[in-house]
């Protein structure tokens, strides 16, 4: 089923899924704990967020199901890597841009036996975080430092 109605749908949840990416961070940091007293900052613990419960969040965010949300995740990161993969640079603004890197042959070192060896060209992917992100980070770490200045000291 196509059309304006879907596309425009879709459209919307993808710049939903960027949304999501760019703070899901903070959206998945537990609260703050005590620790002997004071409140530790925000950014004093660190989780990895799945990719299902980027897809939750999404979902949650563009009232869409947890399927569509996932669908529509998979789909954008397929489209990146098979864009990056055929030497292409993927710009999404705010965000950041994917890109890949030629490598010329070398020469190292076995780590083992310090032989040496050759190691062959080869290309890599990358990414060039954008300005929106980076200020996202900033402005994180900023409130984080506010928050254990007030408290007087970090948490352990």
């Amino acid at each position: 089923v196509q059309g304006p109605v879907r596309e425009s749908k879709m459209v919307r949840l993808l710049a939903t899924v960027l949304c999501a990416l760019l703070s899901c961070a903070e959206a998945f940091r537990p609260a703050p704990r005590a620790w002997g007293g004071h409140v530790a900052a925000r950014s004093s613990v660190r989780m990895a967020v799945s990719k299902g419960d980027l897809v939750d969040a999404i979902a949650a965010r563009a009232g869409v199901s947890k399927k569509m949300a996932g669908a529509v995740l998979s789909s954008a990161l397929d489209v990146i890597v098979e864009s990056v993969a055929d030497g292409n640079k993927v710009s999404l603004v705010g965000f950041g841009t994917f890109d890949s890197k030629e490598r010329a042959a070398r020469e190292g070192r076995n780590p083992q036996t310090g032989e040496k060896m050759q190691i062959a060209a080869t290309v890599a992917p990358t990414f060039s975080f954008g300005k929106g992100f980076k200020d996202a980070c900033k402005r994180s770490y900023s409130a984080s430092v506010a928050t254990r200045t007030l408290n007087g000291h970090e948490a352990p």
